[in-house]
């Protein structure tokens, strides 16, 4: 229970999640490669990259582990920055472009346990480029050293889009709204993508895929 407390305190930073994310691992010998050519299974090793990046960059932190039959949340502090986020350097192998910066937009924060929780979020508005903090109907301007705290559980960055600007500061267009984005999976923009017909999005938006998911 002492060591299990003491890991709580500790914090990392979002490049070691990605270090470990993206480290190389030995297989074990009942998972061992299957040669298709001998047919012998070999022992190997197995390692993930990242070889193309989309526009909107969705981390998702692990927050939660089980041992044995029971749960645990996971209170760590990771260390996450708001502008900047280099993930060539993190992630793309030697010789990829390096023009792949990130600046974060949005973080969802869960509190609680697995048991029950809340959700909370905090986002940067496109407008003024300042941070508010968003709780159920409270609305709260907050300070970017606030942003980061143990309980972040989703982080939402954008590609920067510096080429204009001549700044080097983020440009974050307006959001789009959410009921013009869930026609995204839809290929006719049907005004009720739902059976229950609970949602009214808008007529006219254009198709996007999907913003991929990554899981650190």
């Amino acid at each position: 229970r002492q060591q299990q407390a003491h890991g709580q305190q500790h914090s990392c930073t979002l490049d070691e999640c990605f270090q470990l994310y993206t480290k190389e691992e030995q297989l074990a010998p009942d998972d061992a490669w299957r040669c298709p050519h001998c047919k012998v299974p070999q022992q190997g090793t197995v390692k993930l990259s990242l070889w193309t990046l989309p526009d909107i960059l969705i981390i998702h932190l692990k927050r939660f582990r089980q041992v044995a039959e029971q749960r645990h949340k996971l209170t760590t502090l990771v260390r996450f920055p708001l502008r900047g986020l280099d993930m060539p350097t993190l992630c793309l192998p030697p010789g990829c472009p390096r023009d792949h910066l990130y600046d974060l937009y949005a973080v969802c924060n869960h509190h609680g346990s697995m048991q029950g929780g809340h959700y909370t979020a905090f986002c940067c508005n496109a407008l003024d480029g300042r941070w508010y903090s968003y709780d159920d109907s409270r609305v709260e301007w907050v300070r970017e050293a606030e942003v980061s705290t143990r309980s972040a559980y989703i982080l939402f960055y954008q590609r920067r889009r510096a080429a204009g600007s001549g700044t080097g500061e983020p440009q974050i267009p307006a959001p789009t709204p959410w009921h013009c984005r869930v026609l995204t999976h839809s290929p006719t923009c049907d005004p009720h993508p739902c059976a229950h017909a609970c949602l009214c999005p808008l007529h006219r938006c254009a198709h996007r895929p999907a913003a991929p998911s990554l899981r650190v």
